[in-house]
């Protein structure tokens, strides 16, 4: 942890000498470009262990976007996006944040079921490197852990124009319709906004891709299904084939031995190294019955002969 927190603090003193306190970040130089970049990246991954309360205190009043990264490991997501969308006044950026959040929270779900301990650092909120991929009031329904709708939630109560806030929240919800639980999403909305409003952005193309990934899921089943039967009809092909070769010998009718389990294919017989050069070929075919094994072989004798004899 000390480790990390050095690295930390030394980007971001590099940062702060490339251009100081207060300096807008479009005068940024190359080599402050390269810390800043360092120190963005450094506080969105998951396992860095920083103390984030004690980071918080020291950021100066100009590093928003990292101020807002250092909220999100608190668990502040709501803060860090009225940062990204207020302040810093960009959509793009809340959605960028969102759509990490959105990532990691789809990872953590399908490693669920491989591991019992709940992914790295666990569930505890009071310890000081925890970094919260859900929201704090995640029960594990779709819409309290969707990834969008704290920022859905900024929108609709940063903006002091209702019909404009109202309008970027709509837009939220359009441009990430296939990520957002759509009941959840309009609990949100103010009760007075028509339906029409938010139909053909959101709910028509949202009911839209359900269907066809419902139509998709279908003929996927449809194409597995046939697979399976055209297996199962190869299987059977390959059963009869083997046991075809007990009819080709007409001695094994009368026998009484049950009936024929399977025969296996047909093998050459490996003679010994010591076998004489004139050692004819066999070939050997095993037929399997419920109490008893027949063993059929097939010689045959291409050597010439050697003093007028042959084996």
């Amino acid at each position: 942890s000390d480790f990390h927190d050095e690295l930390c603090y030394l980007l971001l003193e590099g940062v702060i000498s490339e251009r100081g306190d207060n300096t807008a970040t479009d005068d940024e130089s190359s080599t402050g470009h390269v810390y800043l970049e360092k120190l963005r990246k450094f506080l969105q991954w998951p396992v860095a262990k920083v103390r984030s309360e004690r980071l918080l205190t020291t950021l100066p009043k100009s590093f928003l976007q990292e101020k807002a990264l250092v909220l999100g490991r608190l668990g502040k997501h709501e803060d860090a996006l009225r940062i990204l969308y207020c302040e810093c006044k960009s959509m793009d950026l809340a959605l960028e944040y969102c759509d990490v959040r959105h990532q990691r929270r789809q990872a953590k779900l399908e490693r669920k079921p491989r591991r019992n301990d709940g992914g790295f650092g666990g569930n505890d909120r009071g310890n000081p490197f925890y970094v919260d991929d859900d929201d704090n009031n995640n029960s594990g329904t779709k819409g309290e852990g969707c990834a969008y709708l704290p920022l859905v939630k900024v929108a609709l109560e940063s903006d002091s124009d209702k019909k404009r806030g109202t309008t970027a929240a709509i837009q939220v919800l359009a441009l990430r319709r296939s990520a957002i639980d759509r009941a959840a999403a309009l609990r949100l909305l103010p009760k007075n906004v028509p339906v029409s409003a938010v139909a053909r952005p959101f709910l028509i193309p949202a009911l839209v891709e359900s269907e066809s990934q419902a139509r998709r899921l279908k003929v996927v089943s449809s194409l597995l299904r046939a697979r399976h039967g055209a297996l199962k009809q190869q299987l059977t092909e390959a059963q009869l084939k083997a046991q075809a070769h007990l009819h080709v010998v007409p001695a094994l009718r009368p026998l009484n031995l049950g009936d024929p389990l399977h025969s296996t294919k047909p093998f050459k017989a490996r003679p010994s190294s010591s076998a004489s050069s004139t050692f004819p070929d066999v070939v050997i075919i095993k037929h399997f019955f419920p109490r008893h094994v027949v063993i059929q072989a097939k010689v045959t004798n291409h050597s010439a002969a050697v003093d007028g004899r042959s084996l």
